[in-house]
């Protein structure tokens, strides 16, 4: 299929709006080898800061620009389009296993030169529309390297909190709010610094950031994926036993399995980092108690708070400039909210931990006060994010 020169639609008018001319190629000439068509969009969507390029069976190509949904031209894609790009971001049976109900999870690669690289995680599922069953496919750009902690605007309260030597620190928030970039930022620092001697390694599903690429003077570092690499991070956590790491980085804590390994790693003399899905911090102690089986929660549990250091909770909101910063809500667990803790039951983490956000660390209210304070979001923003967390 010969792809037509489309517009891209950008926020601001139409003044903002840039042209894509594919020059005629097609979306795949030859699967697993080229596709020049569909390399040539990837990396005009990458240049605009596309976070989300959405295919979908029946629909033009969709961008999403800090926060905003754009189209890709008018031309909607047909099933031979979408097996052609499916079959070769994943294989010759990617289609097959997307008929039988699966789902794709993989890393696509575009080479810019031997050592420069555009990459994207890629997760393809089944969809219904109107022509019937159909795919759909998003990818989201994977940086080479995360923004610093500065450039992140990290609190100072975290930065001085986030280096522990044993024990677990988790950043929790939805799809797509920054958890990774803001992992791997502190990675980062710990490598990058000459007197640190860490050594950390990693698995996520798939890598965010290749970090061996990073200043690392005293430390090393060692990424592997899932399932590519380790068929779950539970085998990956059981591996790093006998590896003698400092720090452990999971990257999401999805079931029992890894939350339990996450657990035993934290209390075993190890800084364990992972991610969990939550809302906010109280929240996200809700999460933990959910993802330990009751048979070992009580002991589990214990653990737990034994091992906590520091809970994040972080998302994106619309910026002044346009693009989008960060709020972040978070708790460093000292003695004193341990004991408070230990002292509840499990049902009771959420209340507890509540109080303590607003007693001993930043809640989303304040974070959205500051930020309105910094002139980093409008009046309007700060309203909208006000009414969601009440």
């Amino acid at each position: 299929m010969l792809m037509e020169a489309a517009t891209l639609t950008l926020a601001g008018g139409p003044e903002d709006r840039a042209a894509f001319d594919s020059g005629g190629l097609r979306w795949v000439v030859d699967p697993r080898k080229s596709a020049p068509g569909l390399d040539a969009l990837l990396l005009h969507a990458h240049s605009l800061g596309a976070s989300r390029i959405d295919f979908q069976t029946g629909q033009p190509v969709w961008l999403r620009i800090h926060g905003r949904n754009e189209r890709v031209g008018r031309d909607s894609l047909d099933e031979v389009e979408l097996a052609d790009i499916t079959n070769h971001m994943y294989g010759a049976d990617g289609l097959a296993r997307l008929q039988g109900g699966g789902s794709i999870n993989v890393r696509y690669e575009i080479g810019l030169s031997r050592t420069a690289r555009v990459r994207f995680r890629v997760n393809g599922v089944p969809v219904e529309t109107n022509r019937g069953v159909g795919v759909n496919l998003i990818l989201r750009p994977i940086p080479d390297l995360p923004p610093s902690l500065e450039q992140q605007l990290v609190e100072p309260e975290i930065m001085e909190s986030f280096e522990i030597t044993k024990g677990m620190v988790i950043v929790s928030g939805a799809t797509g709010s920054g958890k990774s970039t803001l992992i791997a930022g502190m990675t980062i620092a710990k490598l990058e610094n000459p007197d640190a001697h860490y050594n950390i390694v990693e698995a996520g599903a798939p890598l965010e950031f290749r970090l061996d690429r990073s200043r690392n003077t005293s430390s090393t570092i060692a990424q592997s994926e899932v399932p590519r690499d380790f068929r779950t991070f539970g085998i990956f956590i059981e591996e790093c036993m006998r590896r003698e790491p400092t720090d452990i980085i999971v990257g999401e804590c999805r079931n029992v399995e890894t939350m339990e390994a996450s657990i035993q790693a934290a209390i075993s003399g190890h800084a364990l980092t992972t991610t969990i899905h939550a809302k906010d911090v109280p929240s996200t102690m809700d999460r933990i108690v959910y993802l330990t089986s009751p048979g070992e929660r009580q002991n589990a549990l214990k653990c737990v708070l034994e091992s906590m250091r520091l809970v994040i909770n972080q998302r994106l909101v619309r910026s002044t400039d346009g693009k989008r910063t960060a709020l972040r809500e978070f708790l460093i667990f000292d003695s004193d909210i341990r004991d408070r803790l230990r002292r509840a039951t499990p049902e009771e983490w959420t209340r507890v931990t509540k109080h303590a956000v607003e007693d001993q660390g930043q809640s989303f209210r304040a974070a959205i006060e500051k930020a309105l304070k910094a002139g980093r979001i409008s009046e309007k923003t700060a309203a909208h994010e006000l009414r969601e967390i009440e």
